[in-house]
């Protein structure tokens, strides 16, 4: 999933691709807030037709592992 899901918008390094509106997940500026209950949001839910919704795709458990994962890659 990491490779089609995230690593196509996000860079295999997390830096991102602004060209497609994909944001650096690597530094500590956060668009919708930097907490693990709103990148738990954003996976769930998408963001303004850009970061599409993996609700539906990835279990509730996957979600918050995944955020955590990108929370601590802004940590580093």
């Amino acid at each position: 999933f990491m490779t089609a899901g995230c690593i196509g918008c996000h860079g295999i390094d997390g830096t991102g691709n602004q060209m497609l509106g994909a944001p650096n997940l690597t530094d500590k500026t956060w668009l919708y807030g930097g907490s693990e209950e709103q990148i738990e949001l954003t996976l769930r839910n998408g963001r303004n037709g850009k970061m599409p919704a993996f609700g539906n795709t990835l279990s509730e458990d996957k979600i918050r592992i995944l955020s955590a994962y990108v929370l601590g890659m802004s940590e580093d």
